[in-house]
């Protein structure tokens, strides 16, 4: 290969006769190390491509070719491996053929989002509260792969943060390119056909969040939460959602947070006269308009139902920030959601007839015949559904009654709720509680949970949904400056003693609820922890304008701007002491593949282990079964004895 330095040298000669002698040398040696890319197809297929930007020197003998990156590292393959080296590419890359943020995946996206696929890029707009999303694609070819920064992608499951724009790679698995990695080394990367996924975030692009009219007939006030008052209502999706006006019925609700005077920031429940979809959201009939009346607490429930919905909980609600008007009057920013309840807008069940749903609840509100005192621990049991007289149904109160106290006696003698309670979801009820404080659950306060079917044994009492969070998140009930501030570090289940702190405690002491609790928190705080944290920001920056104009008219003083950031950092220091308490909780010595109890498996894992070395498969602080900081032989003996104690 000749090229223009070569005569450039050549031409500086002056004897004449040996130009060409000298041209030839040159060149040939100039082709040992010629910067250009070059595509390495192996014997079995695979692609290696070492792109010129790369590395610095390349050298080929009839033995091997060698690749040196510009930081030195030396790639070096045998000829006998390789098919073909060629400098131009001569395979034909995968493409992807489909590209959407589907709403089943994304707790956070109302409305489906197809992509708009082009040779190098997709372009997508979506209106999401919070960026980290899961992307929903098809690829031309079954053996085709997706990856983001060398990291496989799963449709429907991996989830990235699409900060307007996200490089993609899709290509065959096993193809390879030298590239410059974040760090500033060089490195084998997935190689494939590159795309750009551009997210438009209509939401962030409005500028405004959702304005929500309801105008009642007659320009009556709303004054009670016994009877609905007759209205239309009008949403302003701010070009991130859609738009409706339909008819509704209006009535107050809550307990503390509600009061007769119409001027006050109050919370209201929407009922309509058949199922809708607002925002995008799963139909239903009934909404609820919630005020986070407090101050600072504008926003703890949106964090608190986001940390719900990563963990998993039953139900979790959806929170829009709205701003609200009625009678042409400003309201304040209110969170629209789901109203709790057996529906499938909320808890979605085949068949309701032989469902009931419960709220644990100090307030006890409920008609006569619609509620009852549990026996033992004297838990208030509201009903809300079925409504006896209004529901068809085949349940009667006695029938639930009965249910319930057989669960909670079982647990008052000692016997654990798993023949009673889905033992999976209460987990996941009890870790939310547990991260974000909600002192509620120990009085308790608005602790729903329901039966799929009261009349089958094997239908398990499920907790969810989560409800009511603003006595979370450290707030102490004294100023809105706790919120994110106190409780930081406290131990959960021992350091508020409420009214049913025994029935909660009974709860977490449940046989193996630590080691599900340890596994659930293991994986949230490696795929789900900084999402969380993320969250704060993003929701925040989306409902700023609102937040501050709920502030100037309603004279909440919250520097909300602040208690974003406080918020990150308060629930990312409370997941790290949680965690780290479970650790040590959740040990085991002697339980060395880590499965929560000692078996002849756990022997033969430390045998492997003592042979081999490979420290992945076992948990090391566990397989120190005699304390004394390492492990050895020393520890077979007493990992026997535990063995033979148990059996």
């Amino acid at each position: 290969m000749f090229n223009k330095d070569c005569f450039q040298i050549c031409n500086a000669v002056s004897f004449k006769g040996h130009r060409l002698i000298l041209l030839l040398i040159i060149c040939f040696c100039c082709s040992l190390t010629a910067l250009a890319d070059y595509y390495i197809t192996f014997n079995d297929g695979r692609l290696y491509v070492f792109p010129s930007t790369s590395y610095k020197r390349m050298t080929r003998s009839g033995v091997d070719i060698t690749f040196t990156a510009k930081d030195d590292v030396v790639y070096s393959y045998l000829m006998s491996d390789i098919r073909s080296i060629d400098l131009i590419l001569t395979k034909e890359m995968p493409v992807f053929t489909s590209f959407k943020f589907n709403n089943k995946y994304n707790y956070q996206v109302y409305t489906d989002a197809v992509g708009n696929i082009t040779d190098d890029a997709v372009n997508i707009e979506v209106a999401a509260i919070g960026k980290r999303l899961t992307a929903s694609f098809t690829l031309s070819e079954d053996v085709a792969r997706a990856y983001v920064a060398g990291k496989e992608q799963v449709s429907k499951e991996s989830r990235v943060r699409f900060d307007n724009s996200c490089s993609y790679v899709v290509g065959y698995p096993g193809d390879l390119i030298l590239s410059k990695l974040e760090n500033g080394k060089y490195g084998m990367m997935p190689y494939g056909r590159t795309y750009s996924v551009n997210v438009d975030y209509s939401t962030y692009r409005s500028g405004s969040v959702p304005r929500i009219d309801i105008n009642t007939v007659g320009g009556v006030n709303i004054t009670s939460k016994d009877y609905y008052v007759d209205a239309e209502i009008i949403i302003d999706g701010a070009g991130a959602f859609p738009s409706m006006t339909d008819s509704v019925q209006i009535k107050g609700r809550g307990n503390d947070s509600w009061s007769s005077n119409p001027n006050s920031k109050n919370p209201y429940r929407l009922k309509f006269a058949s199922k809708v979809k607002p925002f995008g959201l799963t139909k239903g009939k009934n909404w609820v308009l919630l005020a986070n009346k407090r101050k600072g607490a504008m926003l703890s429930n949106a964090i608190g139902m986001k940390a719900a919905s990563l963990i998993g909980t039953a139900a979790a609600n959806h929170i829009i920030p709205v701003d609200l008007y009625i009678n042409g009057t400003y309201k304040g920013s209110y969170n629209f959601t789901e109203k709790v309840g057996l529906a499938g807008n909320s808890i979605d069940l085949d068949d309701e007839t032989k469902a009931a749903l419960l709220e644990l609840d100090l307030y006890y509100d409920e008609p006569v015949g619609q509620k009852f005192m549990s026996t033992p621990y004297n838990i208030p049991v509201n009903i809300k559904n079925p409504e006896f007289g209004e529901d068809s149904t085949l349940l009667t109160l006695n029938t639930i009654k009965q249910r319930f106290n057989s669960f909670v006696a079982d647990l008052k003698e000692g016997n654990g709720c798993s023949n009673h309670v889905d033992i999976e979801q209460l987990a996941r009820y009890l870790m939310v509680s547990e991260l974000i404080c909600n002192r509620e659950l120990f009085h308790p306060k608005s602790v729903f949970c329901y039966y799929e079917d009261v009349l089958d044994d094997d239908s398990k009492l499920v907790f969810g949904p989560l409800w009511d969070l603003d006595w979370a998140f450290g707030y102490d009930g004294a100023n809105a400056y706790s919120y994110f501030y106190k409780n930081k570090n406290v131990d959960f289940y021992r350091s508020f003693v409420y009214e049913q702190y025994s029935f909660v405690t009974a709860l977490r002491k449940e046989p193996k609820m630590t080691r599900r609790l340890y596994e659930m928190w293991k994986d949230f705080m490696e795929n789900d922890l900084d999402e969380l944290c993320e969250f704060c920001s993003d929701y925040y920056q989306y409902a700023k304008p609102s937040l501050e104009k709920n502030n100037l008219f309603l004279l909440d003083d919250t520097d909300y701007a602040s208690q974003q950031s406080t918020a990150a950092y308060w629930i990312r220091g409370r997941a790290n002491y949680i965690y780290n308490q479970l650790i040590t909780e959740s040990m085991l010595p002697g339980d060395v593949d880590d499965d929560g109890e000692i078996t002849i498996a756990d022997i033969t894992m430390l045998v492997d282990y003592l042979l081999k070395g490979n420290s992945s498969l076992i948990r090391m602080d566990n397989a120190d079964v005699d304390g004394s900081g390492s492990v050895n032989i020393s520890d077979l003996t007493p990992l026997i004895d535990k063995l033979l104690s148990i059996n």
